[in-house]
């Protein structure tokens, strides 16, 4: 019998800038950045990941679709059948929610090496080492979604091992590889984008009913 792996998939909605600024008459005015970063994780092992793919692509097949799946470009009957999925083969997903108005954490801030993507990291590995904790996964892969400002110097280093001292210990090695991708061509890494863009929409107030297709059992928000 072959070996059985487990990966966690991580996608983000939003960006990690501050959505404010105080101007010079002292009042408040939007940055352009979002109001929500949401950060999902989906958590599967092997054989859910061989199901999942060929689902996707079945269901993509069945609406004619060709394209890389994206939240914000999908039918509406497409978005609700892929979602479906998860309830299906029971994957469980954690995610993490920041209203931008409340965190009192660090932003990032274009230009400032001192202050590169320590919000982005310290919400990423959050999510993961409870992800990862809650699932009592082992050995396991982290699948990211490529992202240039999480690069320091030209590589991803400084966030994989911030990730890795945060979630393993002297005996457990909980994430064993750490690997940045392009959503592209990884249908799972779209799949955390939609359910992060679902997320998005429920707390937006756009669509509340997106994220309600998710079984409720599996989708854990995390604090």
């Amino acid at each position: 019998m072959a070996n059985s792996f487990n990966y966690i998939f991580v996608d983000e909605s939003g960006n990690p800038g501050k959505s404010s600024k105080i101007n010079e008459a002292g009042s408040k005015v939007p940055t352009g950045a979002s109001l929500y970063y949401i950060l999902s994780a989906v958590c599967l092992n092997s054989e859910q990941l061989f199901l999942m793919e060929d689902r996707i692509i079945e269901i993509k097949n069945t609406f004619g679709y060709k394209k890389e799946i994206k939240s914000t470009e999908v039918s509406l009957p497409l978005y609700e059948a892929l979602l479906g999925i998860l309830n299906k083969l029971d994957v469980k997903t954690y995610y993490r929610v920041i209203d931008k108005t409340k965190y009192k954490g660090t932003f990032a801030v274009s230009g400032q090496k001192h202050l590169h993507n320590i919000f982005d990291e310290y919400n990423l590995t959050k999510l993961v080492k409870f992800a990862a904790n809650m699932c009592g996964f082992l050995g396991a892969e982290v699948v990211i979604d490529r992202a240039d400002r999480r690069l320091l110097n030209g590589n991803f280093d400084n966030c994989d091992n911030y990730l890795r001292g945060e979630v393993n210990t002297k005996t457990l090695q909980r994430v064993k590889h750490i690997t940045h991708v392009n959503s592209e061509y990884v249908n799972i890494m779209q799949m955390s984008d939609l359910i992060s863009g679902a997320i998005k929409e429920h707390f937006t107030g756009r669509n509340k009913d997106l994220k309600k297709v998710i079984s409720k059992k599996l989708l854990v928000k995390i604090y």
